[in-house]
C-alpha cells in the first residue's frame, strides 16, 4: 500500500470515529438534558401553615399533577406576604393558592394558571355570641375592632372597605389573633375556615372562640413564574383530568 493510500486510510478512520463520538455526545446530552427535567422539582410557596390538614391534601393534588407532567414537587409554607415576594421573585417556582385578581402591578412575573385549585369560605371567629355576621356588608357601621392576617390578599383588599382603619388590626398568624381574641383586644378576626382543622383551634383551652358568620365564598388558583409559563397550560389541563377522575 501506497503512501498516500494509507494517509486515505488514517484519514476516513479519523473521520468514522469523530462522527461516531459527536453523535455518541449529542444522544448522551439529550439523555441528560430529559434525566433533568424528569428530576426537576418544582417549589410552590403558600400561606397555609403545616398542621392544617388542608396543606397536606393539597401537596398530594399537586404532587400528582407534576408528577403526570414528569416534574417532582415540594410544598413550603411562608408568611403571606413573604410567599408572594418569593413566587414573584422567582426565589420558588409559584404560589399555591391565591385569588384570581391579584396586584398586577405588584407581582408582575406571577401567570394565574386557568383551572382553580380549591374553592374556600373566609369565615368571622369572635368569642362574644352576641356577634353575627353575614357577608362583608354585615362589619359595615360596627364598633367591632377586626384583626387582619397580613398577607392574605383578599381580606386586606375588602376588609377596608367596610371597616373603618382605626378598628382593624394588623395580626401576624392565628395564634396571636386567638390570644388577641380571649384579652378582648379584638372583637373579631377574618381567616378561611380551614384554620379549624388545626390543633391550635382545637385544643381545649380555645373552646370559646367559635365561627359566628361567613364573610365571603372565593375560588383560589395556582399561580406560577413566568419562566414556567410553558407549563400554565399543561397545569390546567392536568388538574382539569384530575377533577373529573375525582382525584381531588
Amino acid at each position: 500500500m501506497g503512501k498516500k493510500a494509507i494517509n486515505r486510510f488514517f484519514a476516513c478512520l479519523m473521520l468514522v470515529f469523530l462522527l461516531w463520538s459527536t453523535s455518541g455526545f449529542t444522544i448522551n446530552a439529550r439523555a441528560a438534558e430529559t434525566t433533568s427535567q424528569v428530576n426537576h422539582i418544582i417549589v410552590f410557596t403558600t400561606i397555609f401553615p403545616q398542621a392544617m390538614s388542608f396543606f397536606s391534601e393539597m401537596s398530594t393534588v399537586y404532587k400528582e399533577a407534576f408528577g403526570r407532567m414528569g416534574y417532582e414537587f415540594n410544598l413550603i409554607n411562608q408568611p403571606g406576604e413573604r410567599a408572594m415576594i418569593d413566587a414573584n421573585q422567582g426565589i420558588v417556582d409559584g404560589e399555591a393558592a391565591r385569588i384570581m385578581n391579584i396586584d398586577r402591578e405588584q407581582y408582575p412575573n406571577l401567570i394565574r394558571v386557568p383551572y382553580p385549585i380549591v374553592t374556600m369560605q373566609d369565615g368571622a371567629y369572635a368569642i362574644d355570641d352576641s356577634i353575627k355576621i353575614e357577608g362583608w356588608e354585615s362589619l359595615t357601621g360596627k364598633p367591632y375592632r377586626v384583626g387582619l392576617l397580613k398577607g392574605i390578599k383578599s381580606i386586606e383588599q375588602k376588609l377596608p372597605l367596610y371597616v373603618d382603619k382605626e378598628h382593624i388590626v394588623n395580626l401576624s398568624g392565628v395564634e396571636q389573633s386567638i390570644e388577641m381574641l380571649k384579652a378582648r383586644r379584638i372583637d373579631v378576626f377574618i381567616v378561611g375556615t380551614q384554620v379549624e382543622d388545626t390543633a391550635f383551634m382545637k385544643s381545649a383551652a380555645n373552646k370559646e372562640v367559635h365561627c359566628v358568620g361567613i364573610v365571603e365564598t372565593k375560588v383560589l388558583y395556582p399561580w406560577l413564574h413566568k419562566r414556567h409559563q410553558d407549563l400554565v397550560q399543561p397545569l390546567a389541563d392536568v388538574l382539569k383530568t384530575m377533577k373529573a377522575e375525582g382525584r381531588f
